[in-house]
């Protein structure tokens, strides 16, 4: 069968067929030729994430578009000492098979995963780079090393897995990360562990999180996402942080995860003592609420769901993610509340003086109680 010359089909043909193709097929089509590498350079083909894992056994990168993800996986082999790899075509002779979505290729050093991150970069225009370095699989120098290059590049994401981290090596790895990326940390930490940039970063995940306090938690301002998957917390902590939030004086978090100590049980009664909720009629675990405290902050409308034992907190900006009907529900209970609390204070207070007062403040809530019945169809208050 002959070869087929793509090289010599018109351009726009080229670009179409080139744009069905997956990333991990761009990769074999710049494998098979210098030329070809620098004509696909130009295009500069659109992924999602690019995610570089560094160890000793199967280093792999991740091509994450937004319906696939596929991977380029080296098995482990001696070690090469061959020429860095500056040109894909360079790999030619290292494959091995396909996989599914996946591309099996021979080994090569961890310094030439650095140059393919290059190499990449120049083939895809890509807004989010992912690196996750295997403690395990690594020796601390050349886990230091490791760090200091990615440190030097661009880079969204920092990740670490192991089977756990001593309090120095996170300390001093914090010291050196920027706050602007997202940090992963699926290792044992220990109980003693703290650091004042521990829970700045935009996104952040601790697979152990039995050192972090709940006062911790009231430190946090203007946070994306934070998902602690193990954690000493149980359902009065919960209750703590909510309140916290509720009457805190700036934006702390758009979402929260966490996953109660292991012989806790969801109880949310003691979760929402004192707190002011909505559930959905259909859907008892959705669970809405708003921050008393409004001022100076956007994401005031806040949604709870339950699972197993995890706990998970999204809130939003009622005026931008189309959750002014929540808000204004709640915003009248509120004030209905307000308005009760009001009666009842006056009738302890004046045992039955006031009463134009109190008829006053009666009649107030009838009308709130009114317009709450006309707008609510869908909570149980």
């Amino acid at each position: 069968m002959k070869k087929f010359p793509i090289l010599k089909i018109p351009d726009v043909v080229f670009r179409e067929v080139t744009s069905m193709m997956t990333p991990t097929e761009i990769i074999k089509l710049a494998m098979s030729d210098f030329k070809m590498e620098l004509i696909l350079r130009n295009r500069k083909y659109k992924l999602k994430a690019i995610h570089i894992q560094l160890g000793s056994i199967n280093p792999q990168i991740g091509l994450d578009t937004s319906n696939e993800f596929s991977a380029v996986v080296f098995e482990k082999a001696e070690i090469d000492d061959r020429n860095p790899v500056i040109k894909l075509v360079q790999l030619r002779d290292r494959y091995q098979e396909d996989s599914d979505d996946d591309m099996l290729l021979n080994h090569v050093s961890l310094e030439n995963m650095f140059s393919l991150y290059s190499s990449l970069d120049r083939l895809f225009s890509c807004p989010f780079y992912d690196w996750l370095l295997r403690l395990d699989e690594l020796d601390l120098d050349e886990f230091w090393k490791f760090t200091k290059r990615i440190l030097s590049l661009e880079f969204h994401r920092f990740s670490v897995n192991g089977e756990s981290m001593s309090n120095d090596l996170l300390r001093e790895l914090m010291d050196k990360l920027p706050e602007k990326a997202e940090l992963s940390v699926n290792s044992g930490l220990p109980l003693d562990y703290n650091h004042p940039k521990a829970l700045k970063f935009p996104v952040i995940r601790y697979t152990d999180a039995r050192w972090v306090k709940i006062e911790d938690l009231f430190s946090i301002r203007n946070v994306d996402l934070i998902r602690l998957e193990r954690t000493h917390f149980d359902c009065g902590d919960v209750n703590r942080f909510l309140n916290y939030w509720s009457e805190c004086d700036e934006d702390m978090i758009e979402d929260l995860s966490i996953t109660l100590k292991e012989e806790t049980e969801i109880d949310e009664q003691a979760i929402f003592k004192n707190l002011i909720v909505i559930s959905g009629k259909n859907s008892g675990s959705l669970v809405f609420m708003k921050a008393r405290n409004t001022r100076n902050r956007k994401f005031v409308v806040s949604k709870l769901e339950f699972r197993d034992k995890k706990v998970l907190l999204s809130t939003w900006d009622p005026f931008k993610k189309d959750r002014l009907y929540e808000y204004s529900v709640l915003k009248l209970v509120h004030k209905i509340r307000d308005c009760e609390e009001n009666i009842q204070k006056m009738e302890n207070d004046f045992r039955g003086l006031r009463d134009t007062e109190k008829r006053k403040l009666q009649l107030e809530l009838e009308e709130l109680e009114r317009k709450l019945t006309v707008l609510n169809r869908d909570f149980v208050v």
